[in-house]
C-alpha cells in the first residue's frame, strides 16, 4: 500500500521532506481524517519553525477534514512550529512523534540521569540501540528490568510508555503496572494516559 510505503520512507530519512508532503498529500485526497493527523503531525515535527508558507498551505487545506482541536492545534503551532515536547494528542499514524526527533533518537537519554560513573551502559542509551535495529521486544525488556531497579527515575517510565503506545501492547502494560505497584506514583499520570488510551484502541 502506497500510503504505508511512505510512512515507512518517512520514519527511515525523516529529513526527506517531500516523503512527508506526498503523505500529506495522499490522506488529504483519500480524506482520512486520522492518517492526516499523523502525517501533518509527522511533518510539522520536522520542520520546526521552518517553512511556514508550505505548512500554512497544507493546513488551509486540510481545514475541513482535520477535527477541529487538531486543526486548532496546528493553527496555535503555525508560527513556531512543534517540538517533540510539546503536548499534542497521541496519533498511532504518526511515524516520528512518540519515537524521533530530528536526529533518528527514538528515546532521549537523561541528562540528570542518577546511575553512577562505572555502573556500565544507561539502560536508555541501550534501548535506543535495540530500537534503531528495531529490537522493540529487547527494548522493551531492558526497560522493564532497569524500571524495577530504578523506578524513581522519570525517564525510563516515559521511554517504556512510549514503547506500549507503539506496539499497543495493554496487556504487557498492565502486567508491568502490577510489578511496580506503588511505585508508578513517580509517573501515574503518564502511565493511565498511556493505559486509557490502549484501552480506547480496543
Amino acid at each position: 500500500m502506497w500510503a504505508n510505503h511512505l510512512a515507512y520512507r518517512s520514519a527511515r530519512e525523516p529529513e526527506n521532506l517531500l516523503n512527508h508532503v506526498r503523505r500529506v498529500y495522499l490522506h488529504l485526497e483519500l480524506r482520512q481524517t486520522e492518517e492526516l493527523y499523523g502525517a501533518m503531525l509527522d511533518l510539522f515535527l520536522v520542520l520546526g519553525d521552518k517553512g511556514e508558507s508550505l505548512r500554512k498551505g497544507l493546513l488551509r487545506k486540510a481545514k475541513t477534514i482535520l477535527d477541529r482541536d487538531l486543526f486548532e492545534l496546528f493553527v496555535k503551532n503555525l508560527k513556531q512550529g512543534l517540538q517533540k515536547n510539546h503536548p499534542y494528542p497521541i496519533s498511532q499514524h504518526s511515524v516520528l512523534a512518540n519515537f524521533f526527533d530530528g536526529g533518528l533518537s527514538l528515546i532521549d537519554v537523561d541528562p540528570k540521569s542518577d546511575e553512577q560513573p562505572g555502573r556500565g551502559v544507561d539502560p536508555l542509551e541501550l534501548a535506543q540501540e535495540e530500537l534503531t535495529f528495531g529490537e522493540v521486544a529487547v527494548a522493551q525488556e531492558i526497560l522493564e528490568n532497569a524500571l524495577l531497579s530504578s523506578p524513581e527515575r522519570m525517564s525510563l517510565h516515559f521511554g517504556l510508555l512510549e514503547i506500549y503506545q507503539h506496539t499497543h501492547s495493554l496487556s504487557d502494560l498492565l502486567m508491568m503496572q502490577d510489578r511496580l505497584g506503588e511505585r508508578i506514583k513517580v509517573a501515574e499520570t503518564a502511565w493511565m494516559k498511556t493505559r486509557r488510551y490502549l484501552e480506547s484502541q480496543g
